[in-house]
């Protein structure tokens, strides 16, 4: 009865009345009812699931551009963190701050980026204090990419770095052919990246080890977008390429026409991307046929966000455009004080990004209001990371700043 043998004959009377005596039991061999009463019942805890930009543009399909909620109060900074200088084998002149086309990442109560100063730093999201510091050998500008415990990073020293996120050890390095701007894609266990030394590269994540290496390409400064079993990318010769993901072979390849640095969007069945000629392009993504283009009046170093069919894209002809996904039609554009050479994420309604005379702006999505803007440096050619309603950008100044809102 319940799990217990009975090893010895007792009477069915004493058996009816155990029986009748453990009414709790369904029958007497069933298995035990829960009885609770109101006192005895507490509510769940609920458990909070923080929202993590962990690569360049939230994910490998960059599509994460960041969560909220906003605050209706003027932008403000809530504290800064001062990188140094450094610099490096083909920059004389000293390098500090954040540069492009960094953007810091955010998971929890912690920031990651890395600095034109050659270090890899770990802060306090809440007051920016130092955690901790890896230093590479020449300026880190790529993404750093989170993978659970790990921190892939990358710059002009030709390594991809993989650290501890805890402290900042190293765990392993893999050396490619040249600089690596492009922020790594995770999946299942492999990492992707593009490199300046014009190849495609696929590691394990376990130990750095090559899975493979693609044909030459060209020089890549932008990151791949995965998107169905493939990635884009574009070059710096003017190309864009769709690979296979597997095994990096080239399933076609699109003439942009000009260096581009821009990592590609892609939705709808079409693939966005930009170039240094100031042109914005779509192209089918079954067959790399263009289908539209639009000129600006400058160039573009700046990558295209999509959202609810429509593209965000800076220019340094010193505007902000929102054009029609579809048709590359103007919806609106708006005026700033200098270059837009950094992406411009769009949470909640609101676009975000900084322009190279130091000015961060915020616009309403729909309509390219301005909500709010705020000097922070003299120079701003990142990107600016957003979780949990707070901004992570730096400037070319050495400092990386942490901006909200109404005390937020």
């Amino acid at each position: 009865m319940n799990n217990f043998k009975l090893k010895n004959v007792v009477s069915g009377a004493f058996l009816a009345c155990l029986c009748a005596s453990l009414l709790f039991l369904s029958g007497c061999g069933g298995q035990a009812e829960t009885k609770t009463t109101e006192s005895d019942v507490r509510p769940a805890e609920a458990v909070r699931v923080r929202p993590i930009v962990s690569t360049w543009l939230g994910n490998p399909s960059r599509t994460f551009y960041g969560s909220g909620p906003w605050a209706d109060a003027p932008l403000e900074v809530v504290w800064k963190f001062k990188t140094k200088s450094i610099s490096g084998r083909l920059h004389k002149d000293p390098w500090g701050g954040t540069s492009w086309p960094g953007q810091a990442s955010v998971s929890g109560d912690r920031v990651y980026f890395g600095s034109a100063d050659g270090n890899v730093y770990c802060l306090s999201t809440k007051d920016g204090s130092l955690i901790w510091k890896f230093q590479g050998l020449d300026s880190m500008k790529a993404t750093p990419t989170i993978v659970g415990d790990r921190i892939l990073a990358s710059g002009l020293d030709h390594y991809l770095y993989c650290l501890s996120a805890k402290d900042g050890s190293v765990i392993w390095k893999y050396k490619a052919g040249f600089e690596i701007d492009g922020s790594v894609a995770a999946i299942n266990g492999k990492l992707y990246f593009g490199c300046e030394d014009g190849f495609f590269y696929s590691l394990n994540l376990e130990d750095g080890s090559l899975i493979y290496k693609s044909q030459r390409l060209g020089s890549m400064e932008g990151s791949g977008t995965v998107h169905d079993g493939r990635v884009y990318i574009g070059t710096e010769g003017g190309d864009l390429f769709s690979l296979n993901l597997k095994d990096g072979s080239v399933i076609w390849k699109a003439r942009i026409g000009a260096d581009s640095d821009s990592t590609p969007a892609v939705a709808n069945g079409l693939v966005f991307t930009a170039a240094e000629d100031g042109n914005v392009s779509a192209y089918r993504q079954e067959t790399g046929a263009r289908v539209w283009t639009f000129k600006t009046g400058g160039g573009i170093w700046a990558s295209p966000i999509i959202l609810d069919g429509k593209i965000y894209i800076g220019s340094s002809d010193r505007r902000l455009y929102c054009l029609t996904a579809d048709q590359g039609k103007v919806v609106w554009s708006y005026q700033t004080r200098g270059p837009i050479w950094g992406t411009s994420p769009v949470v909640d309604g609101r676009v975000v990004f900084g322009d190279k005379s130091g000015w961060v702006y915020m616009l309403r999505a729909e309509d390219g209001k301005l909500i709010s803007d705020l000097q922070i440096g003299e120079n701003i050619n990142s990107t600016p990371a957003i979780s949990e309603g707070r901004i992570y950008l730096g400037a070319f100044n050495g400092d990386l700043h942490s901006i909200g809102s109404d005390g937020q």
